[in-house]
């Protein structure tokens, strides 16, 4: 059942606050499927704006949990909201397939030309979360690789036909180098089949953030599609999963609830050396921030040793963070069109991680942006002036981002 935070005051925190849909949406999302999550989510159920629901499934990306969890629980949507429901739940686990076979083939692939690569997230998530690949909504594949064979991995998926998207493709030779040494990934996509898969040579924005997880760090291997898969081992993959949700402010449920589910399958002394680990790699605000969202929004039980350190202000302004930016004003409204939307994720970046070379990597952050140098390319000798272009920059984009909003 959803937990009523002890700070009434703050009504950002009260589950009974939240837009009804986006409750439903928490039932929905509960794990391990079982009568008491039957019953929560029969009691959201009543009375529920069906095509609300819908719309937040599809902003929170939650679609196959919610057709499974209803199905459990006895619950039948109106026809019309039942069909695009039971519809959109077979794509994305025709989607999720694809993609984990994809996967396998790659990781594959990369072993064979000699290159060390790591799936995270997407298929082995979700078999560790749910044992199963039809729940989990997988957009792409993350695959990891060193810095030091970015290039090599970028050439193995333009070989298979990928081509760079984000950043905006194609990229001179010039402008990946650039790429590789500012940025984090690269996303590509193959056209013919519609996969995606976001290279990545580090996995956090920060280069502060998870120094040494990356390809060399603990792995583990995950039967997968009729194939296995390498990712992080456990520590590392918690530490992960946190730190990448707090990047984003955890404005999907999704994520939230992958980790979850993930974690219910744990022992409490698991749970709190995975938080011992993030500890270690500076990112335990992440991991508490997670932990108290779970509890809040899906009925995690955090383990009794942990629970105390799980406190203060800060943990309580960035778990009011995460559901301003995850709900918003009805739990369907996407970040971007909610005025401020990007600056809502400013303040609480900088509360990832601890210490003087986080916080000027942050700052670094705001002033020296990949995109600026990409759309508007200036001479060598000219680079010092993009720090005060980064404003005017930012406008004209999202200038441009309103007239083809506007436009479609």
């Amino acid at each position: 059942m959803l937990q009523v935070v002890s700070e009434p005051a703050d009504q950002t925190l009260d589950p009974d606050a939240l837009p009804a849909a986006f409750r439903l949406a928490c039932a929905c999302s509960q794990w391990p499927p079982s009568p008491a999550r039957d019953a929560a989510v029969r009691q959201a159920a009543v009375g529920v704006d069906w095509a609300r629901f819908l719309r937040v499934l599809a902003r929170q990306r939650l679609t196959g949990l919610a057709q499974a969890a209803l199905t459990s629980a006895g619950v039948t949507p109106p026809p019309e909201a039942q069909a695009r429901l039971a519809g959109a739940a077979q794509v994305i686990s025709f989607r999720a397939l694809a993609l984990a076979a994809e996967a396998v083939r790659l990781q594959a692939l990369f072993e064979t030309e000699g290159v060390q690569a790591l799936v995270v997230k997407g298929a082995p998530l979700a078999q560790l979360a749910y044992g199963t690949l039809a729940l989990k909504h997988c957009r792409d594949i993350d695959l990891l690789v060193s810095p030091a064979d970015a290039e090599r991995g970028y050439a193995i998926l333009h070989g298979e036909g990928y081509a760079a998207v984000v950043p905006k493709g194609p990229l001179s030779e010039a402008q990946r180098r650039m790429v590789f040494r500012l940025h984090k990934d690269m996303e590509l996509i193959q056209p013919k089949r519609r996969l995606n898969v976001e290279l990545h040579w580090r996995l956090i924005d920060n280069p502060v953030l998870l120094e040494g997880v990356g390809v060399g760090a603990p792995t583990q291997r995950v039967a997968v599609a009729g194939g296995c898969l390498t990712t992080l081992a456990d520590p590392q993959l918690f530490a992960y999963l946190v730190t990448h949700g707090a990047t984003h402010c955890w404005f999907r449920l999704k994520w939230l609830a992958d980790l979850n589910a993930w974690l219910c399958g744990k022992r409490d002394d698991e749970v709190a050396g995975f938080y011992a680990c993030a500890e270690s790699l500076g990112v335990e605000a992440c991991a508490g921030q997670a932990l108290l969202l779970c509890q809040r929004l899906l009925g995690y039980r955090i383990p009794a040793s942990l629970a105390p350190r799980l406190t203060g202000r800060k943990l309580q302004r960035l778990v009011a963070a995460a559901l301003d930016v995850m709900v918003g004003p009805d739990g369907e409204t996407e970040l971007f069109q909610r005025p401020f939307g990007p600056f809502r994720l400013l303040a609480p970046q900088f509360a990832r991680g601890r210490g003087l070379r986080f916080f000027w990597a942050q700052c670094r952050l705001l002033i020296d942006n990949l995109q600026d140098k990409l759309d508007y390319p200036l001479p060598a000798p000219l680079h010092f002036l993009y720090p005060a272009l980064r404003l005017p920059f930012w406008l004209l984009r999202v200038r441009r981002r309103r007239r083809r909003l506007a436009a479609a």
